[in-house]
């Protein structure tokens, strides 16, 4: 019997710890990008926090005064319309960082999908250490231009006609950002529910619904649970989800 990922607990780390994709580097994947003494030091000024899911982080227009680093488990940032719908902005995971503001308050409102371990880390303080350490500046800001990468890779996805190709490319970035969690090479953990995924995708629930059961039908994706998602033919995915 296959052991299926528990989304709630995808990676266990005593301090913080970044992940994303340096700019020089070869790699493909993100990869740990903190050396031990920085993740001293910002385990120095950081509250460790154990949230159950569902919990709100803080909501949108709040004054910011915390940042966040994801240790464990998955949040979403997302943002209520006045038409009543919900766009999802973000899916954030171990080794991501949030709380990001903008004239001082948050532009998202954030919440627990899963239980969630997390860090959080003064503002003020996080800023005398930055100023003290040019290489953890550099850090940061190579994470945050992977945040950029992430927001502009949603962009092309929603832009597709198609939500059979938007859900494919979804299901491939999810596999990405989860690489090395402890799934199977074939599986894709889904923390988020369906109602997520249309939120982020920019689909009705129903629309995510009809993609899933096509990508089954075309044998390229078993929906195993309502958490995780097996890949029956790698190649043939890709090639749908690169058909933009």
């Amino acid at each position: 019997m296959t052991k299926r990922p528990d989304p709630a607990s995808l990676l266990s780390d005593p301090a913080p710890l970044i992940r994303t994709i340096p700019f020089l580097d070869s790699a493909a994947a993100a990869v740990p990008v903190l050396t031990d003494r920085q993740r001293h030091d910002l385990a120095a000024i950081a509250t460790k926090l154990r949230l159950p899911a569902r919990m709100k982080l803080y909501q949108e227009g709040a004054p910011a005064t915390w940042l966040f680093i994801v240790a464990e488990g998955a949040v979403k940032s997302f943002r209520d319309l006045p038409s009543g719908k919900r766009r999802v902005a973000a899916f954030l995971f171990p080794g991501d960082i949030f709380g990001l503001a903008e004239s001082g308050r948050y532009i998202n409102t954030t919440q627990a999908i899963t239980r969630v371990t997390l860090y959080r880390i003064p503002l003020d303080q996080l800023t005398e250490l930055l100023r003290r350490d040019a290489e953890l500046q550099f850090t940061v800001l190579c994470k945050v231009t992977h945040e950029l990468r992430e927001a502009q890779r949603r962009t092309l996805t929603v832009t597709r006609r198609d939500a059979v190709g938007r859900l494919a490319m979804f299901l491939l970035m999810i596999k990405a950002d989860l690489a090395g969690a402890g799934a199977e090479a074939d599986t894709i953990p889904l923390p988020m529910s369906r109602s997520d995924i249309a939120g982020y995708l920019a689909l009705s629930l129903e629309a995510v619904s009809r993609a899933s059961a096509e990508l089954e039908r075309r044998r390229l994706v078993k929906f195993e649970s309502r958490n995780l998602a097996r890949i029956l033919d790698a190649k043939r995915l890709g090639a749908l989800a690169a058909a933009v």
